[in-house]
C-alpha cells in the first residue's frame, strides 16, 4: 500500500495502536499528524517517526484545542486524506449499581464525544478533495456486553452507530463536496496502551481472562491491528463503508 502525498492524522498516535498505524502510514509516504495529551510521550514518537511526523499536544475533551489542530493541519496543507480516532479510555470494573457519575461522564466524554467532535472537523477539511477515509478504533467490548465495564462498553457501542450514521451522510459525492468513507475497527485484547506489561504482570488473573476470551488464546500484536486499519484507508477498500469490523481473535464469533 502507498500513501505517497497523504496528510493524515492519528488522534492517540504516541503509544500502542496508534503509534504503529503512524509508523505505517509514514513508512508508506504519508506525512502524519500524531496527537496526545502527553508530551513527553508526543516527543518520543516523534523523535522515532522522524521528519514526517508532527506531534501536536492536544485534548479530544477540549473544543478550542482541537479547533486549533485542524486549523494548524488547514495552514500548513489545505487538506486532510486520512484520520484514525484512536483515543480512549476505560475505568476500574464496577457494577452498574454502584455507579461512579463522574467517571462515566468521563468515559462518553473521550470515548464518544471526543469522535464525534474530531469527526466534524475531519468532515469539512476532507471534503476538500476525493478519496478521504476516516477509522475510528472501537471495541470489542462494544459488540458484546461485557460486565462491570458498562461505560466503556456503552461508550464503544455508541461509536459503532456513529461511525455508520456518519458513513452514510458521508457517501456521496456533493456539489462541493467530496466522499468520505468511515468505517470502524473492534480490537480484541491487544498488547501495549492499556494492556502493558506493567498492567498484565500486575494482574495475571485478569490477563488469563482476556486470553481465554479470544477463540485463538492470544493478545493482538498492535501492527495485526494497525495492518487493518491500513487497509480501511487505503484504497483497497474503495468500496467499504460503514462497516463495524471486528479484529478480536474470535472473540464476537460466539461461545467456544
Amino acid at each position: 500500500m502507498s500513501f505517497d502525498g497523504k496528510i493524515a492524522l492519528v488522534v492517540g498516535g504516541t503509544r500502542g495502536i496508534g503509534l504503529e498505524v503512524s509508523k505505517k502510514l509514514i513508512g508508506a509516504g504519508a506525512t502524519c499528524y500524531i496527537t496526545g495529551r502527553n508530551e513527553v510521550d508526543g516527543a518520543t514518537a516523534q523523535r522515532l517517526l522522524g521528519h514526517m511526523c508532527h506531534f501536536v499536544k492536544s485534548d479530544v475533551t477540549d473544543q478550542e484545542s482541537i479547533a486549533e489542530l485542524f486549523r494548524t493541519i488547514d495552514s500548513r496543507h489545505g487538506r486532510l486524506d486520512l484520520a484514525v480516532n484512536n483515543a480512549g479510555v476505560t475505568t476500574r470494573r464496577a457494577p452498574v449499581v454502584d455507579l461512579d457519575m463522574a467517571e462515566w461522564k468521563r468515559v462518553l466524554e473521550i470515548n464518544l464525544l471526543g469522535p464525534l467532535l474530531l469527526i466534524s472537523h475531519e468532515i469539512r477539511l476532507m471534503a476538500v478533495h476525493a478519496g478521504a477515509s476516516i477509522v475510528n478504533v472501537s471495541s470489542c467490548a462494544g459488540l458484546l456486553g461485557v460486565a462491570a465495564q458498562s461505560a466503556y462498553s456503552t461508550s464503544k457501542a455508541a461509536l459503532n452507530m456513529l461511525t455508520q450514521v456518519c458513513a452514510l451522510e458521508c457517501a456521496e459525492t456533493m456539489p462541493g463536496r467530496h466522499q468520505i468513507r468511515v468505517n470502524a475497527v473492534c480490537p480484541g485484547p491487544t498488547l501495549g496502551g492499556m494492556n502493558s506489561q506493567e498492567r498484565l504482570r500486575a494482574n495475571p488473573e485478569a490477563t488469563q481472562h482476556k486470553i481465554q476470551v479470544t477463540a485463538m488464546k492470544r493478545f493482538a500484536n498492535p501492527d495485526e491491528i494497525a495492518d487493518t486499519i491500513l487497509w480501511l484507508l487505503s484504497d483497497s477498500s474503495s468500496y467499504v463503508t460503514g462497516i463495524v469490523l471486528p479484529v478480536d481473535g474470535g472473540y464476537s464469533a460466539g461461545k467456544f
